[in-house]
Order: structure tokens, then sequence, then C-alpha cells
């Protein structure tokens, strides 16, 4: 027999909207490290991550709106609308949106509990900077990723 209670829907506005450096990411997956993340991003004009390097999972983004340029250790490449962008473990990169217009994508991770325990970090970090009218420092940001198992690399 089969388990009936396992479908999950979860609604358009539900799940955790999360502050990943200054920017909303709406995470719809269960938080369960064994399971994969998933997750509606808001990329705002000039937003960026920097060049880093997960240790434990696969990532990919599906853009559904504006445009963003990937980059890896050695290359940039644009993904846009209907792009599918795979990140493997392993593989550095990062992403930036100068393209002056709002970006959207879907990111999914496998396995994806660390990821979104990384962001729920940067969020809470977020924060508790903003509380006490501070900016979240960039060495706080180094250690919640490494915590897990995200590397920070240094600009090329």
């Amino acid at each position: 027999m089969y388990p009936s209670n396992d479908l999950k829907i979860v609604a358009p506005q539900a799940g955790a909207v999360l502050n990943v450096l200054g920017a909303d990411i709406a995470v719809k997956s269960s938080g369960d490290p064994g399971k994969f993340f998933f997750a509606d991003h808001a990329v705002p004009p000039g937003y960026a991550v920097p060049l880093h390097v997960h240790e434990d999972e696969d990532e990919a983004f599906y853009l559904l709106e504006g445009e963003v340029t990937l980059i890896t250790g050695d290359s940039e490449k644009k993904a846009r609308p209907g792009d599918y962008v795979h990140l493997p473990r392993g593989v550095p990169h990062g992403f930036v949106n100068a393209s002056g217009a709002p970006a959207r994508m879907l990111v999914v991770a496998s396995p994806g509990g660390k990821l979104e325990g990384l962001f729920r970090g940067l969020d809470a970090a977020a924060s508790q900077a903003a509380a006490s009218k501070a900016a979240l420092a960039p060495e706080q940001v180094g250690e919640i990723c490494a915590a897990h198992g995200v590397r920070m690399l240094p600009p090329a």
C-alpha cells in the first residue's frame, strides 16, 4: 500500500519568505536534510551572490523572468526566461542581475536541507543586523555559509 498523506501542495503565498543577502526568497520545501530544496527567488537589479562552492548539493535555477549572469571560475554566461542552469556540487559559481530590471527564478537543490538552513541563517543574521542598525559583515556571511557546507571564494 502506498502512503496517501505524503502529497503536499504549497499555496502561492505560503512558505517562508527569507531575506538572503538583501533579496527575498520564498522557500516552499520542507527543510528535511534528506529531501530537495525548492524556492522562488526574486532577484532585484544589482543583486549579486559572490563566487562560492556547494560541498554537498547540486543546485539548479530555472529563469522565469528577467536575466541573470552566471559566473564560474573562468566564464560568464547569461540566463534568460526559460533557461535551466545546472550547477553541480563542487563547481565554483555566483550570479549577478546586471540587467537593470528585476528577475525571478526557481531554485532547486538536492539534497537541500543544508541550503535551506543556510538561507534561514542568513535571514536571521540580517534581522539581527537590521535591529541593531548595522550591516551584515562579510565574515559573518562566510561563517554562516561554512556551517552549512558552502565555501565562499575570494573575488577573482
